[in-house]
């Protein structure tokens, strides 16, 4: 079986003597009963600044060498491996992360589960009521992970210090999800903590405050040859078009008020970032439906209301009439 130096090597992460070091070290550390350093040679690789915690992961779940939560606490007897299977699985059905079950039901002693944690992966289990959180950031930090991205993957971003960006992770597996941002967002030096499933739903509607629903459920309309229109624009990738929702953001304003929009002010913003998460769901949800990636949408003004018509482009070309109508009000 191949060995996680060798693996790191065949990576092009460190060199031969760099695993040499690592292997003396750990060598030291089990003779002093591993009392003051770790048994894992990527996590010493990591101590030594040769790689990252984040490679370090990513490099061992790619080549299935990556020690679980489960495993390191049967391999120090914390608990018998049918009592976490079984524990595990009542976490899935009650779809709440292991290591947050494990850590709210009390079943693993706090500091056990910190000290699991930190020896595996490099990241430490934090409190959000230990993390101060700033309003004036809210901004850069949704547009890293938005609310939806952060619901389903129960991932959150804390903090922004600099370029310095602390993110609540629930689940290890989350740590895949921050190699990415690592990649799409050269800017930013990610700092993963790890937080309770409690926590995240705790801070979540910090972050994403619920904001008065404005839209009203789809509309269907028969004949849409008779009402008055503007567009279509046409949106594949609602966060690459933003200019495109801007614009038509400004086509339904301008006939909802009957004169165009003043953009100089809270109202105009709030409602702009209201109607962009409403014509981005109604995206993902038409994408979903028809297989169609590019949607046409359109402003049109119907017995004195103003609504938005989403069209597949695949229907658009043929003519077909079988609009998905959603009106905003």
């Amino acid at each position: 079986m191949i060995k996680t130096g060798q693996i790191m090597i065949q990576e092009g992460l460190v060199s031969p003597g760099d695993v040499s070091l690592a292997l003396d070290i750990q060598k030291k550390n089990k003779s002093n009963g591993f009392k003051h350093g770790s048994h894992l040679l990527g996590m010493i690789l990591c101590q030594l600044n040769l790689i990252t915690p984040l490679e370090n992961f990513y490099v061992l779940k790619k080549h299935h060498k990556l020690i679980s939560v489960m495993d390191r606490l049967c391999e120090g007897k914390t608990a018998t491996r049918s009592r976490l299977e079984k524990i595990k699985a009542e976490a899935e059905r009650k779809a709440i992360p292991f290591i947050s079950f494990l850590l709210e039901k009390q079943i693993i002693p706090k500091a056990r589960l910190q000290q699991v944690l930190f020896d595996l992966f490099g990241t430490p289990l934090r409190s959000v009521s230990d993390i101060l959180f700033d309003q004036t950031c809210r901004k850069d930090l949704i547009a890293v992970i938005d609310r939806e991205l952060a619901k389903k993957s129960s991932i959150i971003p804390l903090h922004l210090s600099g370029n310095i960006l602390t993110i609540g992770l629930t689940d290890p597996d989350n740590l895949l999800f921050v190699r990415n941002l690592d990649l799409k967002f050269p800017q930013y030096r990610f700092f993963p903590v790890f937080i309770s499933f409690s926590d995240f739903k705790g801070f979540y509607p910090i972050l994403y405050p619920k904001v008065k629903p404005t839209l009203s459920a789809p509309i269907l309309i028969q004949h849409p040859s008779t009402a008055k229109s503007a567009g279509p624009e046409a949106i594949s990738n609602p966060k690459l078009d933003k200019h495109l929702i801007a614009r038509l953001f400004i086509q339904y304003e301008t006939l909802r008020l009957g004169h165009e929009p003043r953009n100089n002010n809270e109202t105009y913003n709030y409602r702009l970032a209201l109607f962009a998460d409403f014509i981005r769901d109604s995206y993902y949800k038409i994408t979903a439906q028809s297989g169609c990636k590019t949607i046409h949408f359109y402003v049109r003004q119907q017995g004195g209301r103003a609504m938005v018509i989403a069209k597949p482009a695949d229907k658009s070309r043929n003519g077909s009439e079988g609009l998905v109508i959603t009106s905003a009000t």
